[in-house]
């Protein structure tokens, strides 16, 4: 049975260097010599990686969330994660380990190899599911930010303005602007090679996922409050 104490580490490169002299992780995270981090003990770890440029490699470890945004050359192998979110990765690899939930939006030239996986969540994961909802949900605010510009706008030229213009105004300036941005990063991600799934082992059964994925969100809850 999986421990229910958990432990949360926030990976950034300003504080990997102290996590490493604490915890005595190896390597100087450059390509020939990576941060391993490697078996915490009879731990659930709760993990959010933002690390640009440091080459890390996460092993056998129990994983109740991983969160990783806007990082690369990373190796995550041989770990049980319950819940995997990758944004704007690259050169990302996923190797060996048992996942229940996963969520991708983003993520190029990473390679998937030998996971165990539910298979509707490996049906997701090569379709881009989720990204694809992003992709649509981004078109609709971007019609609601620029109905808001036109009512914003109308509103001044008719010379109505009071509070609640300006607030049509700016936020329909600022959905405009925040969609459209994400709209480039899609269409600059559209350009990168894409993942490479290989060799999945499919998980039959879902209630036995589920309980497992329980177990571990109930240790985080407690060691929260």
């Amino acid at each position: 049975m999986l421990n229910k104490k958990s432990i949360k580490y926030k990976l950034r490169r300003r504080t990997i260097e102290n996590l490493k002299n604490i915890l005595g992780f190896k390597g100087e995270g450059t390509k020939d010599s990576p941060i391993v981090i490697d078996d915490l003990g009879d731990v659930t770890v709760e993990i959010s990686i933002f690390t640009e440029g440091i080459y890390l490699i996460l092993k056998n470890l129990t994983i109740s969330k991983l969160s990783i945004a806007g990082s690369q050359n990373l190796i995550i192998e041989e770990c049980f994660i319950a819940d995997l979110e990758t944004r704007q990765c690259r050169n990302l690899t996923v190797r060996s380990n048992t996942i229940l939930r996963i969520k991708q939006v983003l993520c190029r030239n990473c390679n998937y190899e030998n996971n165990s996986i539910l298979q509707k969540e490996y049906n997701r994961l090569i379709k881009n599911t989720h990204e694809r909802i992003e992709f649509v949900s981004l078109w609709f605010f971007l019609g609601v930010g620029m109905l808001f510009t036109h009512i914003g706008v109308s509103s001044f030229l008719a010379l109505h303005v009071n509070y609640v213009s300006i607030e049509f105004l700016l936020s329909g300036i600022s959905l405009i602007i925040a969609m459209t941005w994400m709209l480039i990063l899609h269409f600059i991600a559209s350009k990168i090679p894409k993942n490479e799934y290989v060799n999945f082992d499919f998980q039959e059964m879902e209630i036995i996922s589920n309980a497992f994925l329980e177990v571990i969100q109930e240790g985080s809850m407690s060691d929260g409050s």
